[in-house]
């Protein structure tokens, strides 16, 4: 780790903030910033803490690699025979053939690995200073410092999070005390020892924890209804679009996810249900009439479920065009189109009797001409549609979906009836009805796998899902669960460290 941590990068992702007025994450009309005056106001918290949102939507971590691009294509969760070469889709064509130290493909898993470390050394830098800032410095005073230091340490958690997941075994594969990577709290962090999966995990339960108390009383009285409105960016307005935040709800539903993850699921269970129990801040639309209308009026990512989401005003819609919509044809055209997306044997394998009910796939996803099904999650709604602002923005990073598949999992083995329950709120937000009467606790995991596989095609969360229950990965190829398969070695820059 000694090439990660020599130097802070904050300058680096304030620079990745722009100079729009416009855009709410941005503070400062210029990105000349002196290090050493950072801290020294409550601005330059601000603008660190934007700066660290903002990196994070970058291409190499959530723009694509951790979230619709190289994660989802190695969770099989396209045909990859079905895209092109360009645009980011040759890394995805081998990660999906696990040929993972192609060299074609190590140059966005090296750049995804650096370029998370220096998050996780700027969210270590921002703690540090926040941990022993003069609560005067701000603007909204003790409550601001605590919004700002919970957020940072929950995000150096949540960005570990994944790559434990990613460069190390599932606690299901019997990791044992062999070491992966490190976990590191601490800034500077020159040289880090690797450690095993159950101390990750502990340190990512630990600093989640924080974050949650920290984070309790900020979010008390926060406007979820509005919580991904673009305000007008003001000292005072900071604390808004809680959304666009690792909120107390997102930092809840990541403890419930890690705590499934590391095989704890009475803990899980316990935060989980924690949101449940406001399940109407995060509820997805179940009346047909108007979810449709607001799918048809742009609400193309189907967003009122959302906890929290990412902030990419532009990037998104624009990778999007690139990798799904630059190879388009002409109406008559017998050329053929390249594009993410299914086979329309894998869509009917994985849909089944829902294929012409299920919104996931008869609104996010597009049927071509060679019946193959392209998705849309990402594409661009037109600024006349009443929902696309909010859609053409957001990166989506945890659903109440997602809640709920945590808790029935959790429980269906002690009560079936609830589990059930909870899988059906899922599917009648997503236009299905079904009671499940016929499905046994013995069957029970296939039914919600399989919903969840539709749930998070393009958010990244597929493949995590398959390795920590161990389960044989399906898309045009099966692949085993196997930690040769789901583990993806680190950078040769690394390996001798």
């Amino acid at each position: 780790m000694k090439k990660i941590y020599k130097t802070i990068v904050l300058l680096g992702t304030i620079a990745t903030l722009g100079t729009s007025c416009n855009d709410w994450l941005n503070v400062y009309p210029s990105d000349q910033i002196k290090e050493e005056f950072l801290f020294e106001t409550g601005d330059g918290y601000r603008a660190a803490l934007n700066g660290i949102y903002r990196k994070m939507t970058s291409w190499s971590i959530y723009g694509s690699n951790m979230k619709w691009g190289i994660i989802d294509a190695w969770g099989q969760v396209y045909d990859m025979e079905l895209s092109a070469i360009a645009n980011g889709g040759q890394p995805m064509k081998k990660i999906e053939i696990l040929d993972f130290k192609n060299l074609e493909l190590t140059p966005t898993t090296d750049q995804m690995w650096s370029d998370a470390w220096n998050i996780v050394a700027n969210c270590n830098e921002l703690a540090q200073q926040a941990e022993l800032a003069d609560s005067t410095l701000f603007y909204e005073g003790e409550s601001e410092r605590r919004m700002i230091l919970g957020e940072a340490i929950g995000l150096r958690a949540y960005l570990q999070f994944d790559l434990l997941r990613v460069y190390a075994p599932s606690p299901a594969m019997n990791p044992g005390e062999r070491t992966f990577i490190p976990y590191v709290n601490t800034y500077p962090a020159y040289v880090n020892n690797r450690e095993t999966v159950s101390y990750c995990l502990e340190q990512i339960i630990k600093d989640l924890r924080k974050a949650q108390d920290l984070l309790l009383k900020v979010d008390q009285n926060s406007n979820w209804s509005d919580r991904f409105e673009e305000v007008k960016n003001d000292e005072n307005l900071f604390k808004a679009s809680r959304g666009f935040r690792l909120n107390y709800y997102a930092v809840t539903a990541e403890l419930a996810r890690v705590y499934l993850y590391a095989g704890m699921p009475d803990k899980a269970y316990e935060q989980a249900d924690i949101i449940i129990q406001k399940s109407d801040l995060f509820a997805a639309l179940t009346d047909r009439e108007e979810a449709l209308k607001r799918i048809k009026d742009g609400n193309l990512k189907m967003y009122d479920d959302i906890i929290f989401a990412l902030y990419s005003p532009t990037d998104q819609v624009e990778w999007d065009r690139l990798i799904n919509h630059s190879d388009d044809k002409a109406e008559g055209s017998t050329d053929r189109e390249y594009f993410l997306g299914i086979s329309s044997a894998i869509a009917r394998e994985r849909y089944g009797d829902d294929l012409e009910t299920d919104w996931r796939i008869c609104n996010q996803m597009e049927q071509r001409k060679s019946g193959d099904y392209r998705t849309l999650k990402y594409y661009e709604q037109l600024n006349s549609y009443k929902y696309a602002e909010v859609n053409n923005m957001i990166v989506p990073m945890f659903r109440m979906s997602e809640v709920y598949y945590i808790a029935a999992e959790a429980i269906y083995k002690k009560d079936l009836d609830k589990a059930k329950d909870y899988l059906k709120l899922v599917k009648k937000g997503r236009g299905v009805e079904d009671d499940l009467g016929n499905v046994t606790e013995a069957d029970f995991m296939d039914v919600l796998v399989n919903d969840a596989q539709r749930e998070f095609l393009g958010e990244g969360q597929t493949f995590f899902m398959f390795k920590r229950l161990m389960r044989t990965m399906k898309g045009r190829e099966e692949v085993q669960a196997t930690e040769k398969n789901m583990v993806l070695p680190l950078p040769e820059s690394e390996s001798a460290i």
